[in-house]
Parts: structure tokens; C-alpha cells; sequence
């Protein structure tokens, strides 16, 4: 009954505010939203991203989220996760370069969430081998502070539903930290006649960083 309410809740919500399944391969673990952008942000290989300019804002697609061991991460469930977003943001370009009516899209931006702010530096290092960099996250008003505290609420009840093992219950206090990628280098990187497979290095910061 529980698993049945808050999976209706997150339907509505994504319904309320656009965000959709992109593709329907299994192994994507993002859903996304065309928005737009509420801040100035210049990225590293001169993209700027202005105020109302269109871009894409990933969320996680929590039930294709490769499910955490119990007895926590290992190098295998590190290397699925990294095949996962890989593949979703291969998916992603290929789905962008199908639909001319987004072609002014100008970045793709995510939040990483984490509960430990010491541990951003390392996600950083991580998200950094996709192409993505870190944006200041902007001031916050209480009720921007409150906003966050609910949707945290929210994710913790879909980690409890669908993937219990990796619920902690820091997961309510998590820190956001924005992080952009270019639209160009999405391109550059993912276009499916580029891609290439990565270094193993990655599956294993993956699975270090988890544990």
C-alpha cells in the first residue's frame, strides 16, 4: 500500500512539472525536463548558460537504478551503475539530435545530492570524467530551504521503496550541489558514432565512493 501511494504521488508530481521517460530502455536510469535556466553559469568550454535560456534538468529514473548490495557496494554493481549513465546520456543526445524543437537547449544540468559535503570534491572528480562541472548552487530563502526538506522526505520514501539497502536516514538532510553539462560536449562525448568504452578506473571510484 505504501510502495502504491508514494508512486502515485511521484507520478503526479512529474506530471506537474514535465518531467519525462526519454527513452525506454531499462538500463536509463534519468528522466528529464526542459526548463528554464534560473541563473548565469559559464561553463569550461565557453558555453554560457543565461537566465531563461532552455535547458535540460535530469532526474532520476529511481526504479532503473541498479539495486545496492546488501552488504553494500562492490566493483560489480560499480561497473552497472557506470554502463547505466553512460548509456543514459547516450540515450539522451540521441533523443536531443532526434527533436529539432529542442535544438536551442543550451546545457544539461543535474544536482547531486549527497547527505556528507565532504564528499562533494569526490563526486566531483567522478561526474567530472562525464563532462560535467560544478556550478555555485544558488542562496537559499527559508522557503526554498523548506521546499528542499520535502522533497527530500520524498526521495527518502522512494529509496525505502525501491531501493532499501542503499537508505540512510542522512538521506533527509541531503546537500545539493548543481552541476552542468554543455550541450556541445554532450554532443562531442555521447553521440552514438562516438562513443567509445571508458576506463575501468571509473567503475571502481564508483563502487569506492558508495562504500
Amino acid at each position: 500500500m505504501l510502495t502504491g501511494t508514494i508512486n502515485r504521488i511521484d507520478r503526479k508530481l512529474r506530471t506537474l512539472h514535465g518531467i519525462t521517460e526519454y527513452t525506454d530502455s531499462p538500463s536509463c536510469i534519468f528522466r528529464m525536463e526542459v526548463a528554464s535556466s534560473k541563473d548565469r553559469v559559464v561553463l569550461a568550454d565557453g558555453t554560457t548558460v543565461c537566465c531563461a535560456d532552455r535547458i535540460v534538468v535530469l532526474h532520476l529514473w529511481n526504479e532503473h537504478i541498479p539495486r545496492l548490495p546488501r552488504d553494500g557496494p562492490t566493483l560489480g554493481w560499480g561497473c552497472r551503475l557506470n554502463r547505466a549513465f553512460e548509456s543514459s546520456l547516450r540515450e539522451l543526445e540521441a533523443y536531443l539530435a532526434s527533436r529539432p524543437d529542442l535544438d536551442d537547449v543550451v546545457a544539461i544540468r543535474a544536482e547531486m545530492a549527497i547527505a556528507a559535503r565532504e564528499r562533494t570534491a569526490q563526486l566531483i572528480t567522478i561526474v567530472a570524467r562525464y563532462g560535467f562541472e560544478r556550478a555555485e548552487p544558488p542562496k537559499r530563502s527559508l522557503p526554498m530551504e523548506l521546499h528542499r526538506f520535502g522533497e527530500n522526505i520524498l526521495f527518502a520514501m522512494l529509496v525505502l521503496v525501491h531501493n532499501p539497502a542503499s537508505f540512510h536516514i542522512d538521506t533527509l538532510r541531503r546537500f545539493c550541489t548543481p552541476i552542468f553539462l554543455s550541450r556541445a560536449a554532450l554532443r562531442r562525448r555521447f553521440a552514438i558514432a562516438q562513443a567509445a568504452p571508458r576506463k575501468q578506473g571509473g567503475d571502481a571510484e564508483l563502487a569506492k565512493h558508495n562504500s
